[in-house]
């Protein structure tokens, strides 16, 4: 099994959010191996852990310690995965349309999953889950009535 891992389920394990103990708890899970990240999720937990330090919801330490956890779980569990520029125009097409509600950073992890014939896709993002599966991949993680 070949598991894309978005963001927000690496921004939720090593920070405190609503779905902290279940994304640890999946990834924990998850010792087998088989998780893909990519290097856009890093780029994006780096912005999400800013962001969290801008509204004081962590201070500098809790922010350096965050982005350490995250980068040192990337480099232990899971082999990245650049953006190639296909994927940059599926997550155009993908982002057109409107209905499916899509941003483009999502797009661009749902075509990057797609590329690499993922067969499941890990998320707490109720709006990409439904992407993802529309486009055939099982998701994991999406906790049951909510979604970031």
């Amino acid at each position: 099994m070949r598991i894309y891992v978005d963001t927000s389920v690496l921004v939720a394990a090593h920070t405190r959010e609503p779905h902290t103990d279940l994304a640890q708890a999946w990834l924990v899970a998850q010792s087998g191996g088989g998780l893909i990240l990519s290097t856009w999720a890093l780029v994006e937990c780096d912005s999400a852990v800013a962001i969290k330090r801008r509204r004081g919801e962590m201070d500098a330490d809790g922010q350096a310690t965050a982005i350490a956890d995250i980068n040192a779980f990337a480099t232990c569990f899971a082999p990245f995965i650049v953006p190639a520029e296909d994927d940059y125009r599926r997550a155009r097409t993908l982002c057109r349309h409107a209905a499916s509600g899509l941003r483009a950073g999502d797009a661009l992890h749902l075509a990057m999953a797609l590329r690499w014939d993922v067969t499941h896709f890990a998320t707490l993002d109720k709006i990409l889950a439904t992407n993802a599966i529309a486009h055939g991949l099982v998701t994991l993680v999406m906790p049951p009535s909510t979604g970031a």
